[in-house]
């Protein structure tokens, strides 16, 4: 009762109670024209005075809307920006996010999001480059924005895309903030979710006691967080597939092998009707398509000399860590100092952010992100 009546108490505050500062921040919707003729749709919000900074949000995959609203529980639910919003007009920062190609609001759980499946078919990436530059063209030429440094925060395939702007050199980008990193490709990242990689990071944050990347029978039993019990109860044998005496992503690589399997099928003959129904993100065969000519971050990013910075969850299951340990590497190699990338200890792909739903306060990785936004 008392999570229920937090969680209510901050959907209060960020969805709708008048405090002063959401009396003096300005919110509008605009219509941007995409490059190839679809109207863009999103949701700019102005602080009071001048405006220091502009950010502007590059969605992760999948349908998003400006407000991204989402459930908490059976009886809360919450638009996502709003913390960002708060956040950041407080700071003198003006922010501003738009609706991913066919999507718009809309009153259904789980993703409040309608989808009109023909315009959702042009989300791919070569457009969701080219919308990133038209919307900051957009912004640029209000007399409001157009002399403020432009960030551009993308998270998890926002990563991927905001780099391609600054790189192509079309807008003005002065800084780029990455969270959820992916530094490989799109097939790379998957085949480490689905090959055991992202399984291990909930085994090695839950069970690995010793921290030495496997889990033993004895830390297994051990449970100190009491989940085998939501696992299903599995004796140790039953989960250490290859009998070695430990839990790795080798033992989960089998127990996945048939679902990767079907899943690749399903992308190589653009089974939308298959993904539709059986992959966890909406996500079309068009869109794995462009992934895979897109060129990764880890040729990308060397190439720039702007200001960069990386937050990635340690505990990140969607995107690997070792990534931002790779792209840090690669900078050294190549003596760049422009790239700032912070690794956050038992945070996830998403910063930890559901931290301020039940509790009111900043994760971590959160205070840094909006002090760096600032």
């Amino acid at each position: 009762m008392k999570k229920f009546l937090l969680a209510a108490l901050l959907l209060a505050l960020m969805c709708g109670a008048a405090t002063g500062e959401e009396q003096m921040r300005k919110t509008e919707i605009l219509e941007i024209t995409a490059a190839d003729g679809y109207v863009l749709t999103g949701k700019l919000d102005l602080p009071e005075g001048e405006v220091q900074k502009l950010v502007v949000f590059v969605n992760g995959s999948g349908p998003n809307t400006y407000d991204n609203t989402r459930q908490l529980d059976e009886q809360t639910v919450f638009n996502y920006f709003d913390l960002f919003t708060e956040q950041l007009t407080s700071r003198g920062t003006a922010f501003f996010r738009w609706s991913t190609r066919g999507c718009s609001p809309g009153g259904e759980a789980p993703l409040y999001t309608q989808i009109d499946e023909a315009a959702y078919q042009t989300y791919v990436p070569e457009n969701s480059i080219a919308d990133v530059e038209c919307v900051v063209r957009a912004l640029q030429a209000d007399a409001r924005l157009q002399n403020c440094p432009v960030v551009l925060l993308g998270w998890s395939e926002g990563t991927m895309i905001a780099p391609h702007v600054a790189a192509r050199g079309n807008v003005r980008v002065d800084e780029l903030v990455l969270c959820g990193y992916v530094n490989g490709t799109m097939a790379e990242t998957l085949e480490w979710q689905q090959t055991g990689g992202s399984s291990m990071v909930f085994y090695r944050e839950y069970f690995d006691a010793d921290k030495d990347g496997r889990v033993s029978q004895a830390e297994f039993e051990a449970d100190p967080y009491a989940l085998r019990s939501a696992l299903g109860n599995p004796a140790f044998a039953d989960v250490d597939i290859d009998g070695d005496g430990f839990l790795t992503a080798a033992d989960f690589k089998v127990m996945l092998a048939d679902g990767y399997q079907a899943l690749r099928s399903a992308i190589a003959r653009g089974d939308d009707g298959w993904l539709r129904e059986n992959y966890a993100v909406r996500l079309t065969g068009a869109w794995f398509d462009g992934h895979a000519r897109l060129t990764p971050n880890r040729e990308v990013l060397p190439t720039l000399d702007l200001p960069i910075h990386i937050l990635h969850g340690e505990s990140d299951a969607n995107a690997p860590v070792e990534g931002v340990y790779e792209i840090q590497a690669a900078f050294a190699a190549l003596q760049k100092d422009n790239l700032d990338a912070r690794v956050y200890p038992g945070h996830d792909h998403d910063l930890n952010y559901a931290q301020f739903l039940y509790t009111g306060e900043l994760s971590e990785g959160f205070a840094d992100l909006f002090e760096l936004l600032s």
